[in-house]
């Protein structure tokens, strides 16, 4: 193996497909970033999608040159959909690898935060096979991922994430395990209204929809199972607009579950992900609000 002249060229931001209203998940005022109704999530009306804070804080990484090998999110309660700032930390670290902290504050008051491990780009020349991976998108059929499942506000009861900001198809695959969902995911307009959103940006919030193989164990209407954060590891930056998921889920009758998946794109292959799950009945917690 050897070790090329350079670091290989950033993967480059997709430019969604153009939406109405030049519709986004935020929009910026000033230094304020104002989530619009795209960004609201299912469990709360007034909270944001798990995926929606995901890809923001992912948005605000700023390591050119290096790959965001690790991202953790931790959301530090109920995001709320209010007017928001960012705050972003330096890049510190050494040769190799990296760290920078990004923190979403309502106000003066931390409500998300995310830490980015960054690896140093380099242009390997890695033995043939060293890549290869199973891929139960090989081969398969793209569906249709332009628009988002008809029906989820009403299922919901409001205008939120999944029902205007996200297309979400299943794979249907013989490699897939028995208890694993298979899950195309295509983020549908920009985090922030006016900028490219990048690759790593929609990795994190394709990543948050592994707590569907959750939901295939415990009835939607019947149970909340919100993520108190979500731990993303990646290779390299997914290629293309969709990035594949293939998830399992485990509950627990003490309240805690996890969900967490293998992610892919059309090159094969990129990373894993996995989410600490708050499991309650909706009666519940609907009462803890």
């Amino acid at each position: 193996m050897t070790v090329g002249s350079g670091p290989a060229p950033a993967p480059e931001a997709v430019t969604e497909p153009a939406v109405p209203g030049g519709a986004a998940l935020y929009e910026r005022d000033g230094a304020l970033v104002v989530p619009t109704d795209r960004a609201r999530g299912p469990w709360r009306r007034d909270a944001l999608h798990g995926a929606a804070v995901a890809a923001l804080l992912a948005a605000a990484v700023d390591v050119p040159g290096w790959t965001p090998a690790r991202i953790t999110f931790d959301l530090l309660g109920p995001v709320r959909a209010v007017p928001m700032t960012l705050s972003v930390t330096p890049p510190e670290g050494g040769r190799r690898v990296v760290r920078q902290d990004v923190t979403l504050l309502e106000g003066d008051e931390p409500v998300a935060r995310a830490r980015c491990l960054a690896v140093r780009r380099a242009d390997l020349d890695l033995p043939e096979g060293a890549t290869d991976h199973p891929d139960p998108f090989a081969g398969a059929a793209v569906p249709d991922l332009t628009t988002p499942k008809t029906g989820v506000s009403e299922y919901v009861g409001w205008e939120c994430f999944d029902s205007s900001a996200v297309s979400v198809r299943s794979l249907r695959s013989p490699d897939l395990g028995p208890d694993s969902v298979g899950l195309w995911i295509n983020l549908l307009v920009p985090v922030i209204a006016g900028e490219p959103t990048p690759a790593i940006a929609r990795a994190a919030a394709a990543a948050d929809y592994a707590s569907t193989a959750t939901h295939m164990r415990l009835p939607f209407d019947r149970w909340s199972f919100m993520n108190a954060e979500l731990s993303l590891h990646v290779s390299r930056e997914p290629t293309g607009p969709w990035v594949g998921l293939v998830c399992a889920g485990v509950v627990q009758p003490v309240g805690c579950g996890f969900s967490a998946a293998t992610l892919y794109d059309s090159a094969g292959r990129l990373g894993q992900s996995a989410q600490a799950l708050v499991v309650e009945a909706r009666e519940q917690a609907a009462r803890s609000r």
